[in-house]
């Protein structure tokens, strides 16, 4: 199956590539670096959502968390002249030399760890990190060995949880197909782009290229086919309307569907945890009706506590560090 694209109300076909977009907007932590991603914004202003606000978010070692044993990450780590070696647990620019920031290692060795790249004095390296982290301090103390994700032999780490970018519609009678040639084309698909995004019950939107029987590896620029994917739209209400008043303006395969929140009320959450401590990114996942956070560390309460302000998974959270169990 070929990987659908996730996109956001305004498209923009790419020549030559696949039409994809940013999973809604990304906004980065405080950590000094982005969000992982091409590039991250900071919280814009718009339609408000709930004002509920973060309120005081458990920290490492705070009321409301355990304070960490060893802890584990497979991350960067890179060092500029004048300053400690820092583990990037948020994005990194890539630039050269990569551009990142996160808790300074206090006992970091280059010689002691396996081989690294550098450029005009900058030295970096991909590598799985075992330690304590002190977030008063912003530290991070190594008590193992360090490793590469190819030689690490220690407790699985646990990934992000990823969207499947799948059409939860059945396929209708005769299969997905194009129903109107002459508006099954990247103007029309645009246009149904827009004009749903402007919905207040828009909730999301996400392309899904699995009908597409083109190699994007080898074919990049067929995968630009509006009349080989599935357009999928997202309201919160509606859905029969939404899909009659699209389908006068899309004439390819299209798969509308009903429930979530509206993508207004889930950039106002996204906002609001902007300023949380210890965040270092977030989206909106329109496949999922959700916001995706990631943190520096979490043992299970941030995540509890945003489930009783926000609903239960509506926030889904994803600790960089997470606990090493030899």
């Amino acid at each position: 199956m070929r990987s659908p694209s996730l996109i956001a109300p305004s498209l923009i076909a790419l020549t030559g590539a696949l039409l994809v977009s940013a999973c809604g907007s990304e906004v980065a932590g405080s950590s000094g670096s982005s969000s992982a991603g091409a590039s991250s914004t900071p919280a814009a202003g718009g339609t408000s959502g709930p004002t509920s606000g973060v309120g005081t978010i458990p920290t490492p070692g705070s009321a409301g968390q355990s304070t960490p044993g060893e802890l584990v990450s497979a991350a960067t780590v890179l060092e500029k002249p004048g300053a400690g070696a820092q583990l990037c647990l948020g994005g990194i620019a890539t630039s050269l030399p990569p551009q990142c920031g996160g808790p300074v290692i206090d006992n970091w060795d280059w010689a002691a760890a396996p081989p690294h790249e550098s450029a005009n004095g900058v030295r970096w390296g991909a590598y799985v990190v075992i330690g304590l982290y002190d977030a008063a301090a912003q530290s991070f103390h190594l008590t193992r060995p360090v490793t590469t994700v190819e030689t690490y032999d220690g407790p699985a780490l646990t990934p992000r949880a990823d969207a499947a970018f799948t059409t939860p519609c059945p396929p209708p009678a005769g299969g997905w197909r194009v129903v109107d040639p002459a508006t099954a084309t990247l103007a029309a698909q645009e246009a149904a782009l827009s004009a749903a995004a402007k919905l207040p019950t828009y909730s999301g939107a996400w392309l899904d290229q699995s009908i597409n029987p083109a190699d994007p590896e080898k074919q990049p620029e067929a995968m630009n086919d509006p009349t080989r994917l599935i357009l999928n739209i997202r309201v919160t209400r509606d859905a029969a309307a939404t899909e009659a008043a699209l389908r006068a303006i899309w004439g390819g395969p299209l798969c509308v569907i009903e429930g979530g929140r509206s993508e207004a009320e889930l950039r106002g959450i996204q906002r609001e945890l902007s300023t949380a401590p210890g965040m270092l990114g977030s989206f909106v996942d329109s496949v999922t009706s959700t916001v995706s956070m990631d943190v520096m560390y979490d043992d299970g309460a941030l995540a509890a506590d945003l489930d009783k302000r926000y609903g239960a998974g509506v926030v889904r959270v994803h600790s960089a560090l997470q606990p090493y169990v030899p």
